[in-house]
């Protein structure tokens, strides 16, 4: 079918190392290319462009060279089946450094941090040492280059949809800022699960409330009948360590039953506090919703020195996954223990059994206000979160509101419908990709064909790897030699 409006579909393979965003972001275009009428669809993958990415922080020439494979061995596939499709590779010195606006530069600085933030656990970006600052600067160059590329071809072509892997990240979000400015339809995509389970949005990231709130609500009315069923066996399983759909059991070292004697020895009814990965709350946490974020540490220095201590005793519970947190954080927290009982991620005291305990709940942007709501305590929600959608809380903006509430006892139970929702969306998703599979955690397909980079190339770039891996502080590589050597050998991704 010719294409008389001149219209045409592109797509970014970044992150095409790491699978399975490459199988991913094929199949997804292939499904949108086929709803578009086959509209022309253009690829672009980077040829050496950038200095800094989410996948080669350090700008190894062997990560690039995995890259650069598989995003043509990804393409020569796609084009197999797409005809009316073309690659375009993007070279370092068509990406152009010219000044961009404040809203640019601040989203563009949000997908920064938010890829150091994840490779460093780290939410102070003022902690970071000089080789960190040189890996931001050009990672920050090359985001600004890539903006400004993109917005020069959308302004001289008709482009009616950018397919961009997550969003967030520092070589995404300038593509999701720049289809925003250019009244471009943005979608995005990631698997989660480790690839078990695809996602997919239109013009909204996968963090902020409305994508959670409908999905929420458009998988409870199509199990409306299942949907208790379905929630008690996910609550079910959180609270006896059992995995959901391949999903990480966080509190796998946690004991059944069990809470520390020093919470048992407490006299006055409990307000359990839970918070969240510092790093994750304060830079995904920026995609929630428009209120702003707060401090959970100041937040909880205020709560602890108010009136409400007369008659309650505070728990602070840390997620699980903060024991990988950066030192400066702990150091935080440890502080904080000072003046408050805090239950650091390696105590093995139920936070089930805690919730049970507790009288009241608070939290900030934790999924456990949307289990402790489940299990009937009242929670209250400081802050906004991807939960706010449906009344899983009482919804308040600061501590100070938190204080008021409790101390005047306007707090209440929930609807425990709300949290129904949002677990049979959590057991239910499936965001439909035809052409993509997963056989195995590490191992996908897409149109039944394995993207892989030659044994060679997968070995140069192992000590860069390495190299990487101890930049961010992570010395696990040397205990998991066990799966990265399988990794090698036959080019798979577990993790």
């Amino acid at each position: 079918m010719k294409n008389k409006s001149n219209k045409i579909n592109i797509s970014f393979l970044n992150l095409a190392a790491q699978s399975p965003s490459i199988e991913l972001n094929l199949a997804l275009s292939e499904k949108i290319h086929r709803q578009s009428n086959d509209l022309e669809h253009i690829f672009f993958m980077c040829d050496r462009a950038l200095t800094s990415c989410s996948v080669n922080i350090t700008n190894s020439k062997s990560v690039c060279d995995i890259c650069r494979y598989k995003a043509r061995v990804g393409f020569k596939y796609f084009n197999e089946r797409n005809p009316n499709s073309k690659l375009i590779k993007v070279k370092r010195e068509e990406l152009k450094l010219s000044s961009v606006n404040d809203n640019v530069f601040n989203e563009i600085i949000l997908g920064v941090h938010s890829t150091i933030g994840s490779q460093l656990r780290l939410d102070d970006m003022e902690l970071l040492s000089k080789k960190w600052l040189k890996i931001k600067e050009r990672m920050i160059s090359s985001s600004i280059g890539m903006y400004n590329y993109f917005d020069t071809y959308l302004k001289k072509n008709k482009v009616q949809n950018f397919i961009i892997f997550n969003g967030r990240i520092s070589c995404a979000r300038p593509l999701k800022t720049v289809s925003h400015d250019n009244c471009v339809n943005y979608i995005l995509f990631d698997g989660a699960l480790n690839g078990l389970t695809p996602y997919y949005s239109t013009n909204e990231m996968f963090h902020s409330m409305n994508f959670e709130k409908t999905n929420a609500l458009k998988y409870y009315l199509k199990y409306y009948k299942e949907s208790s069923k379905i929630a008690a066996e996910y609550s079910f399983k959180k609270q006896n360590k059992i995995p959901i759909l391949r999903d990480a059991v966080y509190t796998k070292n946690q004991q059944i039953g069990y809470l520390d004697e020093k919470i048992l020895k407490l006299g006055k009814p409990i307000i359990t506090i839970f918070v969240s990965s510092d790093d994750e709350y304060r830079y995904i946490g920026a995609d929630y919703c428009e209120d702003p974020l707060v401090d959970q540490v100041e937040e909880i220095k205020s709560l602890i020195a108010s009136k409400i201590n007369l008659k309650y005793d505070f728990i602070v519970k840390m997620h699980p996954h903060q024991n990988k947190s950066h030192q400066s954080i702990i150091k935080k927290y440890k502080k904080l223990s000072e003046d408050v009982l805090i239950v650091f991620p390696e105590n093995k005291s139920d936070s089930y059994e805690l919730i049970k305990l507790s009288h009241l709940i608070i939290n900030f942007s934790s999924s456990i206000g949307v289990e402790a709501n489940y299990l009937r305590k009242p929670v209250i929600q400081i802050g906004p979160s991807k939960w706010m959608g449906l009344p899983t809380a009482n919804f308040v903006k600061s501590s100070e509101e938190a204080i008021q509430m409790i101390l005047n006892l306007k707090f209440k139970v929930m609807p425990k419908r709300s949290s129904i929702a949002y677990f049979t969306f959590n057991m239910k998703a499936n965001f439909e990709l035809e052409t993509y599979k997963y056989i195995e955690d590490g191992v996908y397909t897409y149109a039944n064909k394995y993207i892989t980079a030659p044994f060679k190339i997968r070995l140069l770039a192992v000590l860069s790897k390495v190299y990487n891996a101890f930049l961010r502080g992570d010395f696990e590589i040397i205990y998991k030699l066990y799966l990265y050597i399988p990794n090698l050998i036959y080019g798979r991704t577990r993790n």
